[in-house]
């Protein structure tokens, strides 16, 4: 697996680190969004088992571990419901429905896989209770235009606004103001730190500590327990971010001991990853494996690691299950594992508690959905699960 080949690193060293070819932090493909199903709720699905490693086919112990707290819980006080206990119950739904209530989307993009699930997740559930989806906006990673959205979304007061704020400790007012003049604030994934009980309806996120254990819990099957390995990581201060991280270096460094994490690289922008892991290759060119904090970086890895001659026995994990990293896996590539979200789950769960809240019901804080565990072999009905439709035909041809 370990490529050291005097030549390409010679080469490599000589060359100038190249960025990647747009500068948000998180533009890939998406999947072409089919009209949503009938089904009236998005369960959360069980994690799966990791793949057997590929070399050997032997699988190893892969202990459980649960998430701390620290990693989830975002406000003292505030236990997460899980979504599995998370329903709208018959008459509620005609509650909303008389509402005739309106929403807004402020996004932190919408060019990727998991954005646009979020949306198709919102859109389904809205559609279903009768909500008029009055806005959408893209900030494009940038919390100054995120800032300035909220404002004009504001102006045509909507009942309740969905969004992930890009930064924690930004439009802390704006969005104390909001709440008190009675919009319904539901936020995914990231939330202002600074925001108190009262102005907020609720949070919607994956478990992304656990996320990140599940991509860990892949990196050590697929190397036997041993090796050495990178991370990748965004530099924002996020909570949600992070726990991806230490997830997946505490579960290695607790259970793997024979598997060293010899250095964990931060990025601003996800298109850097590639220019950031040429250096990375260049310094350590015996790794065996590599970690990204979600498929964007991880697309940048993997093309450093081409680069260099690395072959398809390098082990590549991250979170998210994205378009391009759903066909790398699927034709046997460098993905190997991958500790995805929900994203359809959360839109969808966005809605119904924005709703919940708007009109007077009683709404969980935090409403906590599982990390699904995706392989090679669990690739088709993980991506079901995810985005509540069938894998594309594109990427589902290549495992044939």
């Amino acid at each position: 697996m370990k490529k050291t080949v005097g030549l390409i690193l010679a080469v490599l060293l000589a060359v100038t680190c190249f960025a990647g070819c747009a500068s948000t932090p998180a533009e890939s493909s998406a999947p072409a969004q089919s009209s949503a199903p009938a089904e009236s709720s998005a369960a959360a699905t069980k994690t799966t088992e990791a793949s057997a490693p590929a070399a050997e086919g032997a699988s190893i112990d892969l202990p459980d571990m649960e998430t701390p707290n620290e990693w989830v819980v975002r406000f003292d006080g505030v236990e997460p419901v899980s979504v599995n206990d998370f329903k709208l119950t018959d008459e509620q739904a005609a509650k909303i429905k008389e509402g005739k209530l309106t929403a807004a989307l402020v996004m932190h993009t919408t060019g990727e896989s998991y954005s646009a699930a979020v949306i198709d997740g919102a859109t389904k559930a809205a559609g279903e209770l009768g909500i008029e989806i009055v806005a959408q906006t893209n900030c494009d990673w940038k919390a100054e235009q995120q800032a300035t959205d909220l404002e004009s979304v504001l102006a045509l007061n909507p009942d309740i606004v969905i969004i992930m704020q890009v930064d924690v400790e930004a439009m802390t007012q704006q969005e104390k103001d909001a709440a008190a003049s009675g919009v319904s604030m539901v936020y995914f994934d990231n939330i202002n730190s600074n925001l108190g009980e009262d102005d907020y309806a609720s949070l919607v996120t994956t478990n992304t500590y656990g996320a990140g254990m599940e991509c860990a819990k892949d990196m050590a099957q697929q190397l036997g327990g041993k090796g050495k390995i990178a991370m990748f990581s965004w530099t924002a201060p996020n909570l949600g971010n992070k726990a991806r991280d230490q997830g997946f270096r505490d579960y290695i460094e607790k259970n793997f001991p024979d598997i060293e994490i010899v250095t964990q690289e931060g990025f601003t922008e996800a298109t850097d990853c590639a220019a950031l892991a040429d250096g990375v290759f260049a310094k350590y060119p015996d790794l065996d494996g590599a970690y990204a904090q979600w498929d964007v970086p991880a697309e940048g890895v993997i093309s450093s690691a081409k680069s260099v001659g690395l072959g398809d026995d390098f082990v590549v994990t991250c979170v998210d299950l994205g378009y391009n990293v759903a066909r790398i896996m699927a034709e046997g590539g460098m993905v190997k594992g991958i500790g995805a979200q929900q994203p359809y789950s959360v839109g969808y769960n966005c809605m119904i508690a924005g709703a919940l809240d708007a009109v007077g019901e009683s709404v969980p804080k935090m409403v906590l959905i599982d990390p699904v565990n995706v392989t090679q072999e669990t690739l088709a009905e993980s991506w079901t699960a995810i985005y509540n439709q069938p894998l594309p035909d594109d990427i589902a041809s290549l495992m044939k």
